[in-house]
């Protein structure tokens, strides 16, 4: 097709609309089926491509057999941030809850895994531990399996080859001079900049390459999984003691580290880092475990839990934690965790500009509510600035994430205290609907696409009428107040179509995605604008 654009044939906006998205994912995909197997269970295809290995259940099962020269392929009823070193060795993913936001497919389509999640006809039991299909055999640890992410089915056995075909991860590049020249096109047709959601210096690295013009979402609870992760653990239900400010000192220096690494691999691009965002929950002892632990202590006069620590699960329980503390509400309840993120922010861009860089940092605020939120880390940000020897004068971008339906009601009133905005998609779509992304594809969206009541997934397709409705409103307040804010959106739903015709009609300057969705993002963004463009040239 580049060819025929060279000769005169066609012009790139003819071409431009004659490719497909589905197109572009296979020529980035390598070729691959499941071929001739018995089918274990259907679920939701999150991560595209084809890997075969055998099955463990847990995070640690799946480190073990990546270490014993195995493919592993992870199956879980919900993946947690405590499950990423299992995610990192795992050739697959299978999660009987979750859906295409959940924990699992975002994080396995930045690592370039092959997931299916919210299976409609298995379960997890972890007590056996087994894969439990309706009506077959388990699948028990060891048994080999294949996972089709393109299609969202899991088979018994494995591929008749030592083939595993992946999404390509963070380091995924055009395979072709004519995927880069088709590439190139819908950039300088596009009416959005397209950036990258990136949580690590190498996925930022990475995202450059791919084409990206800064990092739209850096979210630092994926900086601190793996070995990091008790370090928050620690500060989140610390108690002041010395080990709690160790744990903080730590947490600021490797977050200051990365962050010199990111911005560097960013120089002279804008880096959007959001502050810590990770429901509380995911880092707590589990009450219910440590409940049985102590009664049967009680009982039996053995040793139970320790006293402070189930003392302090009880005390932070919360009975819908996905509503509760997170967001800059980790910030307001710990205001030594927020100073740490600012600090080691505020460091590392000092550092970055006097080795001669060019750093250009965003700060974003998660889960915003009220306006007063934002005064609020303004007046940290200034501190920490102070405390690095500069001046209150001195500051970055600060936007708020439009991701509560409150936020996006009172948009005019944060624009006149933030720098830009960030939409949110996916909780957004979860909050506006009143819908667990994590259970709503299982069970209850299926049946209602059964029944006709709905003809998709609000949380894989733009919801323009609803969640749409309420973007417009938020972005037309926010210019109206300042025509200059900067607007961009980091949700899955930013290579919808639908949800990008909306951004370039408000005049909205980027959409988010993670690395691997970058040429999928850049062709959608220069495809919806050649489509506009003609359909006002046509009236």
């Amino acid at each position: 097709m580049a060819r025929l654009v060279d000769d005169g044939v066609l012009t790139e906006r003819d071409a431009l609309g004659l490719i497909h998205t589905e197109d572009l994912t296979r020529a980035l995909t390598p070729a691959g089926r499941a071929p001739n197997l018995p089918v274990l269970c259907h679920g939701q295809g999150v991560a595209p491509g084809v890997a075969d290995g055998v099955a463990v259940f847990s995070a640690d099962a799946a480190v073990a057999a990546r270490q014993g020269g195995a493919d592993p392929v992870l199956i879980l009823p919900v993946t947690k941030p405590q499950d990423l070193p299992g995610l990192l060795a795992a050739a697959a993913v299978v999660t009987e809850q979750g859906g295409s936001t959940s924990h699992a497919a975002v994080v396995t389509r930045g690592l370039g895994r092959v997931c299916v999640t919210a299976l409609r006809d298995a379960r997890v039991d972890l007590d056996e531990p087994c894969l439990r299909p309706d009506g077959g055999e388990p699948v028990r640890p060891g048994d080999r399996v294949t996972v089709d992410g393109s299609v969202g089915t899991v088979y018994r056995g494995g591929l008749p080859t030592a083939r595993t075909t992946r999404t390509g991860g963070a380091g995924t590049e055009p395979v072709a001079p004519a995927v880069r020249a088709i590439l190139a096109a819908a950039d300088r047709h596009a009416g959005l900049a397209v950036r990258v959601n990136a949580d690590s210096p190498a996925d930022a690295e990475a995202g450059r390459r791919a084409g990206a013009t800064g990092i739209g979402l850096c979210r630092i609870e994926h900086m601190l999984l793996g070995e990091r992760q008790s370090l928050l653990a620690k500060v989140l239900t610390g108690t002041g003691s010395a080990e709690t400010s160790e744990a903080l000192d730590r947490l600021r220096d490797v977050l200051r580290d990365d962050f010199v690494a990111m911005l560097r691999a960013m120089d002279g691009l804008p880096v959007a880092i959001r502050l810590l965002d990770p429901p509380r929950h995911e880092f707590l002892p589990d009450l219910a475990r440590l409940e049985i632990a102590a009664a049967e202590a009680r009982v039996g006069g053995g040793v139970g839990p320790d006293p402070v620590t189930l003392a302090t699960a009880r005390r932070l329980q919360e009975t819908n934690p996905m509503l509760g503390v997170r967001g800059i509400r980790l910030g307001v309840l710990n205001p030594r965790l927020l100073e740490a993120q600012l600090t080691a922010l505020v460091e590392a861009t000092g550092l970055v500009r006097r080795d001669g860089g060019d750093p250009q940092p965003e700060l974003l605020v998660p889960m915003v509510t009220v306006p007063a939120e934002l005064d609020l880390v303004r007046d940290r940000l200034a501190e920490a600035y102070e405390q690095f020897g500069g001046t209150k004068a001195e500051t970055m971008p600060i936007g708020a994430m439009i991701e509560t339906p409150r936020a996006a009601l009172v948009a005019g009133d944060l624009a006149r205290r933030a720098d830009f905005l960030s939409i949110g998609s996916n909780d957004l779509t979860a909050l506006g609907w009143g819908l667990c992304r994590d259970d709503a594809e299982r069970e209850l969206i299926p049946r209602y696409r059964d029944l006709g009541l709905i003809d998709e997934s609000p949380a894989d397709h733009w919801d323009d009428h609803g969640v749409g409705e309420l973007v417009r409103q938020a972005v037309t307040a926010a210019y109206r107040v300042r025509p200059d804010i900067g607007v961009g959106i980091c949700g899955e739903h930013a290579l919808d179509p639908a949800a990008v015709r909306l951004l370039v009609e408000l005049g909205a300057d980027y959409v988010s995605c993670s690395p691997a969705r970058l040429p999928v993002a850049r062709l959608t963004t220069g495809q919806v604008t050649v489509a506009m463009k003609r359909g006002m040239e046509g009236q």
